[in-house]
């Protein structure tokens, strides 16, 4: 586990010192709709509450939480990445405590969260010890929220081999066992399913400007909804997926005999 930790550090360490994975950005521009259903479900839950990123990069959306009245920490694994996270807290005078944190082993108190949330975080760890740690650091009414991707798509998983430079040697797109395994650990896991014919119209991301296109992507999130409700077996082969795990199971405490 520790040669595995060194390995996600050291990769990601380097990814925000050189930013290796912008190449990328691109790409990401059909995931608005999934992105924006992940912030409503964190907005609307946000103010005068005890938040936490979980895996916060240099900061991702901790600082607007905090604008917002929100009690905001934020953990990552990257010393690299927190201590960007850190001088923007600064720099913008926003008193949020980032921590260099191991997220399969937090150091927080129990029930020390009212929502914990992340984004691509929980499949680069050992979902058993992480999922363990979010139902313990969650109040028992706690909540939370992650945004990640699938691992069934052939034809993500052919693209995902091609570009191995960008990606760390241990993460592990979730598949159908590890979303049930969330039922180990929370009375309520509510999956939602995002991208799967808009993978078709990636290629026309390389034309931002071609008349229509907004309209043809907002028509292929409304296949997309629509394949997901009729057709259940088609969810596995999404790209992406939110978590919402609610009703956090803690293991009975030991009693001496």
């Amino acid at each position: 586990m520790e040669e595995r930790l060194e390995r996600e550090k050291s990769f990601h360490d380097q990814s925000y010192a050189t930013d290796a994975r912008a190449v990328l950005s691109s790409y990401y521009a059909i995931t608005d709709v999934c992105w924006r259903h992940y912030r409503e479900f964190i907005n609307g839950r946000a103010p005068g509450r005890r938040l936490l990123e979980y895996g916060c990069g240099q900061g991702g959306y901790t600082f607007r939480l905090a604008e917002k009245g929100a009690f905001v920490k934020g953990i990552d694994l990257s010393e690299v990445a927190i201590a960007a996270a850190r001088r923007t807290a600064e720099e913008k005078r926003i008193p949020i405590d980032f921590q260099v944190m191991d997220a399969e082993r937090l150091t927080f108190p129990d029930e020390s969260f009212d929502l914990i949330y992340g984004a691509g975080i929980l499949h680069h760890l050992d979902l058993e010890r992480s999922l363990g740690e979010l139902a313990r650091a969650l109040t028992p009414r706690g909540e939370a929220i992650f945004l990640e991707p699938l691992g069934h798509n052939p034809f993500l998983n052919l693209y995902r081999k091609l570009t191995r430079q960008l990606r760390t040697e241990d993460e592990h797109p979730l598949r159908w066992p590890d979303l049930r395994q969330a039922d180990r650990h929370f009375g309520s896991v509510e999956c939602r399913f995002f991208n799967l014919t808009t993978l078709f119209a990636v290629p026309l991301l390389k034309f931002p400007s071609l008349p229509g296109l907004p309209r043809l992507f907002a028509l292929l999130h409304a296949v997309d909804r629509l394949l997901f409700r009729r057709i259940p077996f088609l969810r596995r082969y999404a790209w992406n997926v939110a978590m919402i795990l609610s009703d956090p199971r803690r293991p009975p405490p030991l009693t001496q005999s």
